[in-house]
């Protein structure tokens, strides 16, 4: 064979495999290429422990609100968790659309901003295959007055130490909730909490 010919084969050689590579990789996010945001939709709603014959209270009102020059909706949740049920407990979370429930089950990370009252509260992350409510979840302190930007990465969510272990798997991703947090309850029948919250974020 001319040398002419092998330099030929060589170099269409070189081109069908990097034409190849680029197909295949065409598709496929970089490594480092940076997540994208979406915002959650859905129905916003609220839980309390009358289930558990207990007497806790809650509410949310949602309304638009001019913050730092945008207008954004805003979701205000205020209650009481009383101990007339042992473990008493309060919270709100989101009734999500089909499009949202899949973000969730591949997500990177979430993230909300609130402005709360210098209690604690826990996000949680549902899956299907708990089935003893102790689903992952990840506490956070508001400050008193301040918007506070939350984002959780995905590993951050921990299992309570009290629940039978399973592994986190979001692609059984059920819903998203938040809920108030027992360290700060301090008397038997009134413990009051009042945060508002907006732009709870999906990064995938």
């Amino acid at each position: 064979m001319k040398k002419t010919q092998m330099v030929s084969l060589i170099l269409c050689g070189m081109l069908l495999a990097l034409v190849f590579s680029c197909a295949s990789s065409g598709g496929a996010k970089a490594a480092d290429e940076p997540a994208v945001p979406t915002l959650a939709t859905g129905e916003w709603m609220v839980y309390n422990d009358e289930n558990d014959k207990g007497s806790s209270t809650v509410s949310i009102e949602s309304a638009e609100e001019d913050i730092d020059g945008r207008t954004v909706m805003v979701h205000h949740v205020t209650g009481n968790v009383t101990t007339k049920f042992r473990y008493g407990f309060a919270g709100w979370g989101l009734n999500h659309d089909e499009k949202t429930l899949e973000l969730y089950k591949t997500a990177k990370s979430v993230s909300f901003w609130i402005l709360g009252d210098g209690q604690k509260y826990s996000i949680k992350f549902k899956t299907s295959n708990i089935k003893d409510f102790a689903y992952y979840e990840y506490t956070f302190e508001t400050k008193k007055g301040e918007p506070l930007y939350v984002e959780v990465p995905m590993k951050y969510f921990m299992q309570p130490s009290w629940g039978q272990f399973v592994r986190l798997n979001p692609a059984l991703a059920s819903g998203i909730e938040w809920q108030t947090h027992e360290s700060w309850r301090k008397t038997p029948d009134k413990n009051p909490f009042d945060i508002k919250m907006w732009d709870f974020t999906v990064y995938n």
